[in-house]
């Protein structure tokens, strides 16, 4: 059990109204409580080394403002109660932005390369009042990329859940008439596999059977099919503008943490991270996937033409994949899903198991269970309105 020490009796009672249960700490807090080494002593905690330079930030009137740039080889400290937040963020232009990958909160901070900061600073650091943010992009150094993903367990609906959920899945909310808008004539018709050539539903099946092993989270999952060294994902990176080759490992990495940073989206990674999943199915899958997706087509699957969630959907229909409506059909593990209408701004995401309930995305390459995702969150990212799958794969019915 953690044990908590607490100041005094105001922040007694304003902690213990949010930390009651662990569902409840993630629910919207206006003024984040600054969870400092004076208010929190605990031997339950993950400590990580941050390998990249990354921006320190606090929670200011909604927004979350930059304090300082941690070097590289901080090291922090998280809780069990560390969760990420959709905060939106104050760019350096001054700019308010949106973050799809989000940031995690509460940490302390625990100690820096030596000549970087003294004591004194970080513990000033870590006694701001209104909480300490670091972006959800040090999952690898949380994670690691050697071993396997642990599996989600389906827990009892939340509260926030049943909001926009009915309890097996189906959303509340309708975009039926949005997607047909989009893409007239073409939603929920499916081509079933025995209309398709020999050779094309052996393809589709391989491509999608390779998005089922890289996103079901109802099972043990190897962390390289997303996770590899920062290196090599910059690497295969470059190659994949510079020549088109994909490699076929790697997908997080390659997509959030080099191709995004490279070209300035970091914050919002979310169609290059499914766009990536794509271009690795086909090449696991033994498949060309410049074959479906390419110039002449005008549905090439590169940053520059998909990085949004608008171009993305689009790209895939205009390739031949088929849109579904999740308010007849079940998302299966594997298939592509869109936030509302899949337009921008918005978010796309892999169902990872139980119709959908499951997810994988950018911010949570490990697996995140909407059950118990608290409303904001579902609200801001997780309508899902649409969903994406290869011809000859046609999902259930609710």
């Amino acid at each position: 059990m953690t044990k908590i020490k607490y100041l005094n009796q105001t922040l007694l009672l304003s902690f213990l109204l949010t930390l009651t249960t662990k569902a409840s700490l993630a629910t919207e807090l206006a003024t984040p409580l600054a969870r400092s080494e004076a208010t929190i002593q605990t031997s339950e905690f993950t400590s990580v080394r941050i390998s990249e330079a990354m921006e320190l930030r606090t929670y200011q009137n909604q927004v979350l403002e930059k304090l300082v740039m941690l070097p590289v080889g901080t090291l922090l400290q998280l809780y069990p109660e560390t969760t990420n937040y959709k905060y939106d963020y104050r760019d350096d232009d001054g700019n308010v932005q949106r973050s799809s990958t989000g940031f995690l909160f509460p940490l302390r901070i625990l100690s820096v390369p030596s000549d970087s900061f003294s004591q004194a600073q970080i513990d000033r650091l870590n006694l701001t009042q209104t909480g300490l943010y670091v972006s959800a992009l040090i999952e690898r150094d949380i994670q690691g990329t050697q071993g396997k993903f642990a599996p989600l367990t389906l827990d009892t609906a939340g509260p926030d859940f049943l909001k926009l959920f009915q309890d097996g899945g189906k959303p509340k909310t309708a975009y039926t008439k949005a997607i047909n808008q989009r893409f007239p004539k073409k939603v929920n018709q499916g081509i079933p596999p025995e209309n398709l050539t020999p050779a094309n539903r052996e393809k589709f099946l391989r491509i999608y059977q390779e998005l089922l092993k890289v996103g079901n989270r109802t099972v043990e999952t190897s962390k390289d099919l997303l996770m590899i060294p920062i290196n090599e994902a910059r690497h295969h990176s470059i190659a994949y503008e510079n020549v088109g080759s994909v490699h076929p490992l790697g997908g997080w990495s390659i997509a959030v943490e080099a191709t995004a940073v490279r070209h300035g989206f970091a914050n919002v990674p979310c169609a290059e991270f499914m766009s990536e999943l794509v271009r690795q199915a086909y090449q696991r899958a033994g498949f060309n996937v410049h074959q479906d997706f390419n110039k002449e087509k005008g549905n090439q699957l590169i940053w520059t033409a998909t990085a949004s969630v608008v171009g993305l959907s689009a790209s895939l229909v205009i390739a031949g994949w088929t849109p579904w409506d999740p308010q007849i059909f079940k998302p299966p593990t594997g298939a592509l899903l869109f936030h509302m209408s899949g337009k921008s701004p918005g978010h796309t995401y892999l169902s990872a198991g139980h119709d959908g309930q499951f997810i994988v995305d950018n911010g949570a390459p490990q697996g995140r269970n909407l059950r118990t995702t608290v409303e904001k969150t579902l609200s801001l990212m997780y309508q899902t309105g649409l969903f994406i799958l290869p011809p000859g794969v046609i999902p259930a019915r609710w």
